[in-house]
């Protein structure tokens, strides 16, 4: 909490444009960066579920079809490739990492009854919460199975390790729904446990199968801890600050679900127009007025401002972690795929 409220303190006093922030933000096409893995690892989840049959197949197909950015296998390979030579086991692992995110995915939009994601309709919405849920279960024991079955048991006690904690942190997110007492200590551990948590396992994982020692281990997971906090705040700002088209995804779905997340929470403890915004989400149900209001709020106090920056000292955190690691070619791909977070625009 100490660092958090020295992130809060170096931000406070400044003053971005928040057209400037847009345009970091939704232009991401100008800088990004090219990971050539991707391509092999799209054809290794393809592979997995080639044995899938009738209706599953279809579902998987879908979820599979719709992209995505494939951060998690990505942090898994690139992580072991720093202290290894490519292998099959990273390949593996790397799989099973995207395999459970894309069952988490799945299992998020039936809790949040989504209807759209990356611009296609959701497994609940084309077969039903009952099929979506079974199919978000068949990801997990395809993922298990992976790991299982190629001896890959420290990965496996990652990815579990993972799963227990993203369930803790989706459960404590619903229970602080519209939470008058929301506050940046709750919502770092709800966004450690739901999201960052997962990465730090993906480069744990990657780095234990390419023989890192546990200091190196440790490091390296501090790296993926600190991008994931990056990622799921400026997803929270996407939320209100995205392109719907980019994203593919209504805006303003946090709120709509009663997520208070860290602009809101920024703005909330505003001493001139906090107690404005408390009134407006404390109605629950909220006007598209209320919408419009909250968003000039947040764009004329820097909360969105003040959010992006923290996100930014997370990054920067990140790299910072990779310096003492070994030198080579697979950090400098790491510190690439950190420095394209600044500019995520979905």
């Amino acid at each position: 909490m100490g660092k958090l409220k020295s992130n809060i303190e170096r931000t406070s006093d400044m003053h971005i444009a928040p057209q400037k922030i847009r345009t970091g933000l939704s232009h991401m096409s100008h800088n990004t960066i090219a990971f050539p893995e991707i391509k092999a690892i799209e054809s290794e989840i393809n592979n997995a579920l080639s044995d899938s049959e009738g209706t599953i197949r279809e579902m998987c197909s879908h979820i599979s079809g719709s992209g995505g950015k494939r951060i998690r296998p990505l942090l898994v390979l690139y992580c072991g490739l720093v202290f290894s030579k490519p292998s099959g086991s990273l390949e593996k692992a790397a799989v099973s990492a995207e395999l459970i995110h894309m069952a988490t995915l799945v299992h998020d939009d039936i809790i949040d009854d989504s209807e759209i994601r990356r611009s296609r309709p959701t497994l609940n919405e084309v077969w039903g919460n009952h099929s979506s849920v079974l199919c978000g279960d068949y990801l997990f024991a395809k993922a298990f199975g992976i790991l299982s079955k190629n001896k890959l048991y420290k990965s496996l006690a990652l990815m579990v390790e993972a799963i227990d904690s993203m369930c803790n942190g989706e459960i404590q997110q619903a229970q602080n729904r519209f939470n008058k007492s929301m506050n940046l200590e709750i919502y770092y551990e709800q966004i450690t446990k739901k999201t960052a948590k997962f990465l730090e396992c993906c480069c744990k994982s990657g780095a234990s199968i390419g023989n890192a020692d546990e200091r190196q281990t440790a490091i390296i997971g501090k790296y993926g801890l600190n991008l994931g906090l990056a990622f799921q705040i400026i997803d929270d700002i996407l939320d209100f600050r995205g392109d719907e088209d980019i994203m593919g995804k209504p805006k303003g779905e946090d709120l709509r679900q009663g997520i208070i997340t860290l602009p809101l929470i920024i703005l909330k403890n505003s001493d001139k127009y906090g107690p404005l915004a408390n009134d407006i989400i404390n109605k629950k149900i909220l006007s598209e007025k209320d919408y419009a209001v909250l968003n000039d709020l947040l764009a004329n106090t820097g909360s969105i401002e003040q959010s992006h920056n923290i996100a930014l000292s997370h990054i920067d955190q990140a790299l910072l972690c990779l310096k003492s690691l070994p030198d080579t070619p697979y950090r400098e791909v790491l510190s690439n795929l950190a420095e394209a977070l600044r500019f995520r625009q979905n």
